[in-house]
């Protein structure tokens, strides 16, 4: 489970508006409970404690320090790791006037349901709640808004989901349970796990069969540290075939699928046959907390509506050059930190890094443009796509150093010396739906050394590829700082 973690939390609460459904702040259960259509995740976030545990990292400048809790139920499309809708609450220490937060988003005022709401153009509904809640609804789908003000709606949450949501998270900094029942198909996994080296000589017809029994996936991070954190996997019945290698297992997915747990070998597994819960215990690295969360879009924005509930209130006219000036060095500021961010992140592979600067792009997409330099708002848009073309370019190259990997191996009488690019996520979720190192018949030479060589390979010109874009790119944010310093007269 990566890439958890791109949830933009704008907000902005309408004074003197009673919503009275919800007269107290809602668990996550009432969330989960109040969306109008089946939800295969939930998250619990208390911002207050992260902030603690990441303090001076990127990750620490992402989560808005006006609001304190965060809770979302959303649909996840699993290929992609991006959700197709969320519905959010957060708890805020102050709140601005919807007329402030329409104003500096671009947005409006309307009514729906005979309730004022926000639209934004970040695709998203701001809905006020008593209590200093704000609820977030995304993306701006009004027919889907109306349902879920009516509440007209009931849809069945799984026990697993419903499990999660009613849990006691007051001890937890973070929470994000993923529903995964009845995903996996034995039949279509069974050729992909013959091709991972944890698995070698087992029973892989019992393992895929284990994995298909699987129903959820939690993660867990206590509140006084990132040391004690907890990854469990739900099952319907005990994987007694997949348990003692579960560890090397989920190790090489994690890495197959362009994530890793730093030091993951020292974590602790235990498996509890009454719960049929398989545990991972150790700890993790602000840089993972903020992998999983670029997973959601509803809680990053908040900072910039919080920036903008400061300024004076004016009256509406042709924007200032000065406004455009300081929204412009706020904009460069966090693309700055998203370029830095991928500089820095610690890849153990091209496929992760490539999985993490596609991830950045995204972030990139989410900044608001609203009176920013056009100059500016483009440079913006080249450096996404730049990052996009260097993802999709590490990609090729693994495939194809896998391709020659498997082609070199032609003729060993079905025994296959690649060590495969695919993943096993890909293969029940669709993202991927090829995978290499499948036995091949033919001529007669076999390479024992061909798969290290073809991998590094590709990991060798991966990376070199990152390394000139990045000289690029740095040298484009030279010039695009002294630019913008010259034309404004102040310091970017």
């Amino acid at each position: 489970m990566n890439r958890l973690f791109q949830l933009t939390l704008l907000f902005g609460l309408i004074a003197n508006l009673t919503y009275n459904s919800l007269a107290a702040e809602p668990t996550l259960l009432d969330v989960l409970r109040s969306t109008p259509r089946p939800a295969n995740t939930v998250m619990h976030a208390d911002l207050v404690s992260l902030r603690q545990l990441t303090l001076g990292t990127p990750l620490e400048a992402d989560l808005p320090a006006n609001i304190e809790k965060v809770r979302i139920a959303c649909e996840v499309d699993i290929a992609l790791l991006q959700p197709k809708w969320e519905v959010g609450y957060g708890t805020m220490k102050a709140i601005p006037s919807p007329e402030t937060v329409a104003k500096a988003t671009g947005g409006y005022v309307e009514n729906v349901v005979n309730r004022d709401v926000v639209w934004t153009p970040e695709q998203m509904y701001l809905v006020p709640l008593p209590d200093r809640v704000l609820s977030i609804i995304r993306p701006a789908d009004r027919q889907f808004l109306s349902q879920w003000l009516r509440k007209d709606r009931n849809p069945n949450s799984s026990d697993f989901l419903t499990s999660a949501a009613g849990a006691a998270l007051d001890s937890l900094s973070l929470m994000i349970a993923v529903d995964v029942e009845d995903m996996i198909s034995p039949q279509t996994i069974m050729e992909p796990l013959k091709q991972y080296d944890s698995l070698k000589g087992k029973n892989v017809a019992d393992i895929a069969k284990d994995l298909s029994n699987l129903r959820g996936v939690t993660l867990e991070v206590g509140r006084d540290t990132l040391t004690r954190t907890t990854i469990s996997l739900t099952f319907r019945e005990s994987p007694k075939t997949l348990q003692p290698v579960a560890k090397e297992f989920f190790k090489e997915l994690l890495q197959r699928r362009g994530s890793s747990i730093q030091d993951f070998a020292s974590w602790s597994m235990s498996m509890d046959d009454q719960s049929k819960k398989l545990q991972f215990k150790g700890s993790v690295t602000p840089q993972f907390l903020d992998d999983v969360l670029g997973i959601f879009t509803v809680h990053r924005q908040t900072a910039d509506i919080e920036h903008h509930a400061k300024q004076p209130d004016v009256p509406a006219k042709e924007t200032s050059q000065s406004v455009v000036a300081e929204n412009t060095r706020d904009y460069f500021k966090k693309l700055v930190n998203i370029i830095h961010r991928v500089r820095d992140y610690s890849a153990s592979n091209t496929g992760e890094r490539a999985q993490w600067n596609g991830n950045m792009a995204n972030r990139i997409d989410e900044i608001p443009t609203l009176n920013v330099d056009a100059d500016m708002v483009q440079f913006g848009a080249e450096v996404g796509k730049a990052l996009r073309t260097n993802m999709v370019s590490m990609q090729m190259t693994n495939i194809a150093t896998g391709a020659q990997a498997v082609a070199n191996d032609a003729g060993t009488s079905g025994y296959s010396t690649a060590t495969g690019f695919g993943t096993i996520a890909g293969a029940y979720s669709g993202r991927y739906n090829s995978y290499y190192g499948g036995g091949a018949y033919g001529g007669n030479y076999y390479d024992p050394n061909s798969p290290m060589k073809y991998y590094s390979l590709g990991q060798a010109q991966g990376n070199t590829a990152f390394k000139q874009m990045m000289g690029a790119m740095e040298q484009s944010v030279s010039d695009m700082r002294r630019r913008m310093t010259e034309k404004y007269s102040i310091q970017f």
